[in-house]
């Protein structure tokens, strides 16, 4: 997977990020109900309901350009494309993460995700660290009003992750967390993307 990214010099924000960088916690963490009525027809189709989630979770991401903003090694860098990383559980009960190129054919990018898993619960996959991704998650057992989730404060890397599905009325909602620094993202931006869902 090739990655592309840009460094950008004299970056905008640069005195926002720093400000908000030099606290304990520089994220922001906002929780939100969304419709997925629509994904979730689709998948009672076509199934795969976890990595259909992120893959239109994702391509909403990528419509909003803070989101592929990164923090490394001192430097500000512009990713050309996110990529989802699942949280996947072996059957030991323990976790681990896999990454999918995210693709604009959906059904090509289910295929890649089918082969990738498969690889992941044999352990045959080893998960390269890599930037330009946004951490995917899902509680399915339970509702949650709000969840801060743990961060690495050097990482710059978005975080989102919703809750079991509720069902009214012929709709189909689920709580959803969004993660992100808060010297890259800020409301303005969350909001652009919760309305290019």
């Amino acid at each position: 997977m090739r990655l592309m990214k840009q460094r950008i010099e004299n970056f905008y924000k640069q005195d926002i990020f720093n400000m908000f960088h030099k606290k304990d916690n520089p994220f922001s963490f906002v929780t939100t109900r969304i419709d997925i009525t629509n994904i979730y027809k689709l998948c009672q189709e076509k199934k795969h309901i976890y990595a259909t989630m992120g893959y239109y979770l994702c391509h909403a991401l990528n419509e909003v350009e803070e989101f592929k903003y990164r923090f490394e090694e001192n430097n500000f860098y512009k990713y050309d494309k996110i990529n989802p990383s699942y949280t996947e559980q072996y059957s030991d009960g323990t976790i681990g993460f896999f990454t999918v190129p995210l693709k604009e054919d959906y059904k090509a990018f289910i295929e890649d995700y089918i082969k990738i898993k498969d690889k992941f619960l044999k352990r045959d996959y080893k998960e390269e660290e890599q930037q330009n991704v946004v951490w995917l998650s899902c509680e399915p057992w339970f509702n949650f009003t709000s969840v801060i989730s743990p961060y690495e404060k050097d990482l710059t890397i978005p975080q989102l992750i919703w809750d079991k599905f509720i069902f009214i009325d012929h709709h189909v909602y689920t709580n959803l967390m969004i993660m992100s620094h808060h010297g890259f993202v800020d409301g303005a931006h969350i909001g652009q993307f919760l309305g290019s869902r």
